[in-house]
């Protein structure tokens, strides 16, 4: 009644591989992520106090304090806002900053941002529609970048603002500085 012969299929001729302890293949090894990992500051999260990290750092919340973030990127997104200094090897700003910004490659500070501060990097991008309030300083040589990523500033003067001596004077006193003519006042004189 019942047949226990099952109809089996043709087996593909597998080589059967006798292997000893010798020839066995070592454990495999775990390969390293080939891109670096991101900590990501989000959206809902305020931190007060400094960030030092030591891979690429994402900040999409608020943050005031420093980010130091020396060797990798530092990206502050569409909805962050920082109240701080910023140094980065590439900065990207897309969110608020009140603050010095200091990359030593580039700093690109992308449509929508708003920046107060002084922005210190060799190369900048401000693209259109970001609002910039403050001091841009390109030089590669800069004292305060070359301090900043751990190259001493050696036999330079640091940078400074040219400076007014009104150490005789007063409020209130009559000084002999004359003030700049406007071209209405230029205007006014020459009648």
């Amino acid at each position: 009644m019942f047949h226990k012969a099952k109809h089996r299929q043709p087996e593909a001729a597998t080589p059967s591989v006798v292997t000893t302890d010798t020839e066995r293949m070592p454990p495999r090894q775990e390969m390293p992520a080939t891109r670096p990992s991101v900590s990501v500051i989000g959206s809902h999260t305020r931190v007060q106090g400094n960030i030092d990290a030591e891979e690429d750092l994402a900040v999409e919340g608020y943050v005031q304090g420093t980010i130091t973030c020396k060797q990798n990127s530092v990206t502050l997104g569409h909805g962050s806002c920082i109240v701080g200094d910023v140094y980065a090897h590439t900065l990207h700003v897309s969110g608020e900053v009140e603050g010095n910004l200091v990359a030593s490659h580039r700093a690109t500070i992308h449509k929508g941002a708003i920046v107060r501060g002084t922005i210190v990097t060799p190369c900048l991008m401000l693209e259109d529609g970001s609002t910039f309030h403050g001091n841009i300083d390109m030089d590669p040589e800069n004292a305060l970048l070359k301090e900043a990523f751990g190259e001493p500033a050696v036999g330079r003067e640091p940078l400074s603002s040219p400076s007014l001596d009104v150490s005789g004077t007063s409020i209130g006193e009559e000084s002999d500085l004359e003030e700049p003519h406007t071209a209405a006042a230029q205007e006014e004189e020459a009648r």
